[in-house]
């Protein structure tokens, strides 16, 4: 769903912001970046890749130390060691019983965690393939879009090509996610993937991720490049192999 400016009245911005969709919202938001951090505490949130709904008893493996997410879908860890990091990663690995494990890095940049939002994608039944985007609060609204043989799925074109792809998740206030999954893969037929800049409101900062998800498992997590461009060809599948680009580009999808 994207923004549609009109002339801002203190009531018509309540109302447009009571209508905007947001995998974590404003209370959340506020618990995540402000009040814990108050406290000294990092929260780490899991959620579903498609409902958005927080996903509890996730056994999260944080470097050598195990976690459970509580019933918000939460850990909470000391904050003290990333606040004196200044460019570092630490390895996550986050499973939980009718989801695909998620393997990837909490990135830590300045003391700050910048990718404290994980979600998990359910497991997809044999032949589906799924991709889901995440980022950090800038840009304000990237755009997954997907290009197949008779369609193109994204927020501004087809959301929905029945047994062939659907647009999930569609967010317009950062961090993500944005999911498309794509019903079967046709070996005849290519199949593009790609990031576009839509509010164009901050530049590709390079701690964007592209998770890419087949039956059971997790195929590829791909980081991609900070570029002042609007775009980034991120993968095509061809021939039933996939094709990893991650290439800048001026071009719109």
């Amino acid at each position: 769903m994207k923004k549609i400016f009109w002339p801002i009245s203190f009531f018509s911005l309540l109302f447009f912001t009571g209508l905007s969709h947001a995998c974590w919202d404003l209370k959340e938001r506020s618990n995540i970046e402000g009040f814990a951090e108050l406290d000294d505490v990092l929260i780490i949130s899991l959620k579903d890749a498609i409902s958005c709904k927080p996903l509890d008893n996730v056994d999260v493996m944080l470097g050598e130390l195990e976690y459970t997410t509580n019933s918000q879908g939460y850990i909470k860890l000391p904050m003290q060691p990333f606040a004196s990091q200044m460019d570092a990663s630490m390895s996550l690995k986050a499973s939980k019983t009718g989801y695909i494990t998620l393997s990837t890095d909490l990135l830590v940049e300045a003391g700050t965690v910048l990718n404290r939002r994980l979600v998990l994608s359910p497991v997809l039944p044999p032949g589906k393939t799924r991709f889901v985007l995440q980022w950090a609060e800038e840009p304000q609204d990237l755009d997954l879009h997907l290009k197949g043989p008779d369609f193109h799925i994204s927020y501004r074109n087809m959301k929905s090509a029945p047994n062939r792809a659907r647009l999930d998740v569609d967010e317009l206030e950062g961090y993500g996610p944005e999911t498309i999954t794509l019903d079967r893969i046709d070996a005849r037929q290519a199949y593009d993937l790609s990031v576009y800049n839509y509010s164009n409101d901050a530049d590709f900062k390079g701690v964007e991720l592209v998770y890419v998800y087949a039956g059971n498992r997790l195929v590829k997590e791909i980081r991609l490049p900070a570029t002042k461009k609007r775009s980034v060809q991120v993968l095509q599948i061809k021939n039933g192999e996939y094709n990893f680009f991650n290439k800048p580009t001026d071009q719109k999808p």
